[in-house]
């Protein structure tokens, strides 16, 4: 039987289990000493959007001055289903974190601290043996090799990422609801 595009777009939105291992695989990028791996579910929404989606990774990387011989994108991740992607309730980030990060702490992989509206997260030490697991897998290599650049690029403040990335992207800002997100006119000026 042969899936078509929006089976394939369906099945890869329900695969909650990629979706949990591509967090794990950013918050290890982003672990500390001092301070938590991330401060904020805005801040993680933001990163995992330029970690989810390839050519606006890149963009972004250019944007911030990173050369694009450093960035590594691949032709082939600049043509695949995730460079085109719908608005969500809340701009393009997904609606389901605090759902992810619930089924994380379960499962003992990450702390979740408040202090006030903010959440801290943070891998447990179970949670950074999963995701060191998780990035050394062949499939997961080259998102934990851009992880690991949107840390040393791109580790600014929830507030400073969110103006960052709607300066980059304005497009973003004025989307209506359900509108598609398409990266081809970004692909075509990089």
């Amino acid at each position: 039987m042969s899936l078509d595009l929006v089976d394939v777009v369906v099945y890869l939105e329900d695969n909650e289990p990629l979706h949990l291992a591509r967090l794990l695989v950013l918050l290890r990028a982003f672990v500390k000493e001092d301070s938590s791996a991330i401060e904020g579910i805005t801040k993680l929404a933001k990163l995992d959007f330029l970690l989810r989606y390839p050519a606006y990774f890149e963009m972004a990387l250019i944007a911030r001055g990173v050369r694009k011989e450093r960035i590594g994108i691949l032709e082939a991740e600049r043509n695949t289903i995730e460079s085109s992607m719908v608005r969500y309730r809340f701009g393009p980030w997904d609606h389901r974190y605090r759902k992810f990060l619930n089924i994380l702490a379960s499962k003992g992989l990450v702390t979740l601290r408040t202090s006030g509206r903010k959440i801290s997260i943070d891998l447990t030490d179970v949670g950074l043996e999963v995701a060191g697991q998780i990035a050394s897998d062949p499939d997961f290599k080259a998102m934990a090799v851009r992880a690991d650049l949107l840390s040393r690029e791109l580790n600014l403040t929830a507030t400073n990422l969110m103006n960052f990335i709607y300066e980059t992207f304005p497009e973003l800002h004025n989307m209506e609801f359900n509108d598609e997100i398409n990266a081809q006119g970004l692909i075509s000026n990089v």
